[in-house]
């Protein structure tokens, strides 16, 4: 991984070469050394004389290839040597600007070692010189030393919170050592940033194809979607990013967009098989008429392998469904995901007339839940529907019968059909023999009801009570019911709840974190901080708890320390959530710390701006720390936004004071 590009060749020195080539008048300076020509003569020359043949020497450098421009760049070595030794014998300060210089010419050489302790006595020299902290990255990055790489530049970020290179630098380490979420988090900010300034012309590229694969990875494939398609309008040549951008479509469920993407590939690459198979899978799975003619075709070219999936599926349109078995049977057991695959195998099951009524519907409800885990919820909606019909004709077992409709109301549930998830729910409490799932189909309609839409919050609580009556050791009925009275504002009652299901379940984590959201509301504050803690016992990777309480902290203002290290903890275990985000900035703001500041609740700001959403408390906390910047322009435009983002009359108005003072008195409008 190289990163020499984003490092200027060469740093232009502002002094006057011809003063610096020649020698002193009064030999009697404190500022000059003695040295011998090339004849062997004494003479006084001053310290930047050996600076100026340095600089010399790189030039000619850049100039140059092979031996003879390595032979330069040692020879600017010596030079620059020779300048520290001189400027040390006189008492001269060696700036930061001449360490990077030199630090560039050992790094052209491959010296990487002496390359960093150069540019370790510049950040001594001048802690705010961005050049040194570029350059010690990128050499930190060349030679594999990822882990530290990201935690210098993190450590020196909030110097230079709004420069490319550094997010760019940043971005490669957290993408080499897979840390997806950071990877997002310095990727968006990078992208923000170029969209301002001017940068490197190749940063856009790298930002929308690192997104767009980060996204995929994560199995976010609307947002890979997005960056794929942004970097393929700059690079529409890219054949092997073109496939990917195939492959998130297809996982979309978006077959028509898919397969053009896959036929522009083979337009340029002809014969390419893992397009041809991918579109063959597709057709078969979107269309079987469709398939048909394509595979047609391709058997007429000869491309059809006789062990192959695409042959396989074949055999299926073709009724040949004792070769269909050969060949797909043993690729369901080694691709058991593949929905291409299973579809095959479900239509050799159905006209199978020795087939176990109930495998067939096994693997129907197995096949929907790919489908679904693919976002075809048409497709999985549909094989639900045919084992529901064929569990009711066979007067199968009515608990199959409801897990069916549990699971269909889950479906619905995913495509935002609420009303339609709701009946199904009910008919899964209709069908069920067996109280124990009862319970668990009724818990399901609550969480449901509970909901907006449908806000019948009402029938939600009446249904948890009832269950509890008969179940007073349910503690998940007891958990969700303190949702519920929260929702409701009946807040002794909620944490009463919450107090039922520690009681039967104490090593949950989350109810000690929702009790403790009550006892807050509640100003109960000791036992509150309790319940807190105890929930990070219990689950120290869990970074809610955390936040929760180092925000609680600083927004008293007290135990600021301890605020902070709990707000660290949150963001170290989910550095892409805006709000740990805003935490962290606002403790750094409670303790004078403007800078660090400034760069956590940007990163808080662009995290929603990635999602087309903002928040009224992370701008308002914005404007308050560009006032104490002294930045009135900023601060006025945060504060503005942060007023017609709120809701309540209070909140409104305290914006609307700091806009006035502000109006009136810029610089005492300390908030």
């Amino acid at each position: 991984m190289k990163h020499a590009s984003i490092i200027p060749i060469l740093l232009v020195s502002l002094l006057d070469a011809g003063a610096l080539l020649s020698s002193p008048r009064n030999t009697n300076t404190v500022f000059v050394c003695r040295d011998t020509d090339s004849s062997g003569r004494a003479r006084a020359v001053w310290p930047a004389y050996y600076y100026s043949l340095g600089l010399e020497s790189l030039n000619k450098a850049r100039n140059s290839e092979g031996r003879e421009r390595t032979e330069e760049i040692i020879e600017a070595v010596r030079n620059f040597q020779d300048y520290i030794r001189c400027s040390e014998s006189v008492g001269s300060p060696v700036s930061a600007v001449f360490r990077w210089n030199k630090a560039l010419a050992h790094y052209y050489l491959g010296q990487w070692k002496d390359a960093v302790s150069e540019l370790d006595l510049a950040e001594k020299s001048d802690p705010y010189f961005r050049e040194s902290y570029i350059l010690k990255g990128t050499i930190l990055l060349n030679s594999g030393e990822y882990e530290k790489a990201a935690t210098y530049l993190e450590t020196h970020l909030s110097k230079f919170s709004e420069d490319p290179d550094f997010y760019y630098l940043l971005s490669s380490a957290e993408l080499a050592l897979k840390n997806d979420a950071k990877s997002v988090l310095y990727l968006s900010s990078l992208r923000d940033l170029i969209k301002q300034k001017d940068s490197n012309p190749k940063y856009p590229e790298f930002v929308y194809l690192s997104l767009g694969k980060t996204y995929f990875a994560l199995g976010q494939n609307t947002k890979a979607l997005f960056y794929i398609s942004g970097y393929l309008e700059m690079r529409p040549e890219n054949w092997e990013i073109r496939f990917l951008l195939a492959k998130i479509l297809d996982q979309l469920g978006k077959f028509s967009q898919a397969k053009k993407q896959l036929q522009r590939i083979l337009q340029e690459i002809q014969g390419n098989s893992s397009v041809e198979l991918m579109l063959g899978e597709m057709y078969f799975i979107e269309s079987r008429s469709m398939a048909a003619g394509y595979f047609e075709d391709l058997k007429k070219k000869g491309k059809l392998n006789k062990d192959g999936v695409l042959f396989g599926l074949y055999s299926v349109l073709n009724s040949k469904y004792s070769d269909a078995r050969r060949i797909l049977f043993p690729l369901k057991e080694k691709f058991p995901k593949r929905l291409s695959i299973r579809l095959g195998v479900l239509e050799i099951q159905k006209r199978d007339p020795n087939i176990n009524k109930k495998e067939y519907i096994k693997e129907l409800v197995e096949v929907a839940s790919i489908a679904l885990q693919s976002q075809l919820t048409t497709l999985a909606e549909t094989l639900l529907l045919e084992s529901i019909k064929i569990t009711e004709e066979e007067k199968l077992d009515p608990r199959i019968l409801a897990e069916q409709y549990d699971f269909l109301a889950g479906v619905y549930e995913q495509s935002g059909s609420v009303f339609r998830s709701i009946i199904s729910v009910r008919k899964a409490i209709q069908y069920t023999p067996s109280p124990e799932d009862s319970k668990k189909y009724e818990l399901h309609l609550a969480f449901l009801l509970r909901g907006n839409p449908p806000g019948k919050v009402q029938e939600s609580e009446e249904i948890i009570q009832n269950i509890l009556k008969n179940d007073p050791n349910n503690h998940y009925a007891y958990y969700l019911l303190g949702i519920v009275l929260f929702q409701s504002d009946k807040l002794e009652e909620s944490r009463g709840a919450f107090e039922q299901a520690i009681r039967l379940e104490p090593k949950s984590s989350v109810y000690h974190f929702y009790r403790a959201s009550a006892l807050e509301k509640l100003g109960r504050i000791p036992e509150m901080e309790a319940d807190l803690r105890k929930s990070m016992e219990l689950d120290p990777e869990n970074p809610i708890a955390y936040n929760y309480l180092g925000y609680h902290y600083s927004e008293k203002g007290i135990r600021l320390d301890e605020a902070l290290d709990l707000i660290r903890k949150a963001v170290e275990l989910a550095p892409d959530n805006e709000a740990y985000q805003d935490s962290l900035g606002w403790i750094y703001y409670k303790k004078g710390r403007v800078d660090e500041a400034l760069l956590h609740l940007n990163l808080a700001f662009q995290i929603l701006q990635d999602k087309n959403e903002y928040d009224p408390t992370i701008c308002e906390h914005l404007g308050d720390v560009h006032h104490e910047r002294r930045e009135f322009a900023d601060a006025r435009r945060f504060w503005e936004k942060s007023e017609t983002l709120f809701q309540k009359k209070e909140d409104k108005l305290r914006i609307r004071e700091k806009l006035e003072r502000l109006r009136t008195n810029p610089v005492s409008n300390k908030s």
